[in-house]
């Protein structure tokens, strides 16, 4: 059995994140998909951040976004596309955000798989993008290792992440504990 303390990239990125969304997906649960991958997307800009920057800001998860996340086909999604789709799913549960509204993101709407793995008609709308959930996950998935990779890579990057997965949420097997009942 793994010790989390000794893999915490097994036991929060693979087990803690990306098992999520793969349940979610296999079980065709769109929304919650999306909504585990846009709010981890903060979690991988998190861990990406200088020592010295505890919060993550919109800047943060846009410049992840734009570095790392990646679709097979000529069109792309920017990060304040994503940012605003995560703004408009995590706080209402909609496609549309501020940042839509006031025309900085595209409005993303998604369906379940497709190729070309985002579609547009900028001549019906240049405001509207669709985009494969499915595409969706394995970008972020493949971005969540090139991320990883560039960490580790550096040093003292490395030493910043492995000191945040300290304090993530770890799943961790039950055993007894010295804790009570309250």
């Amino acid at each position: 059995m793994l010790n989390p303390e000794r893999d915490p990239i097994v036991n929060v990125v693979h087990d803690g994140i990306k098992e999520g969304i793969r349940v979610t997906l296999d079980n065709k649960c769109y929304p919650s998909t999306i909504k585990l991958v846009l709010s981890a997307i903060d979690t991988m800009a998190y861990l990406k951040m200088p020592k010295d920057k505890v919060d993550v800001e919109a800047r943060d998860f846009v410049e992840w976004v734009d570095k790392y996340i990646q679709f097979p086909c000529k069109e792309r999604l920017t990060g304040l596309d994503l940012y605003g789709a995560r703004c408009g799913m995590l706080h209402s549960h909609k496609a549309i955000s501020k940042a839509s509204r006031k025309g900085k993101c595209r409005i993303i709407g998604y369906m379940d798989h497709s190729v070309s793995e985002i579609r547009c008609n900028r001549n019906v709308d240049a405001n509207f993008v669709l985009v494969s959930v499915k595409a969706l996950v394995e970008a972020f998935f493949t971005g969540i290792d090139r991320s990883l990779v560039d960490i580790y890579s550096n040093k003292k990057k490395g030493d910043i992440a492995n000191e945040r997965f300290k304090e993530m949420v770890h799943s961790l097997p039950y055993k007894t504990s010295k804790f009570t009942t309250c």
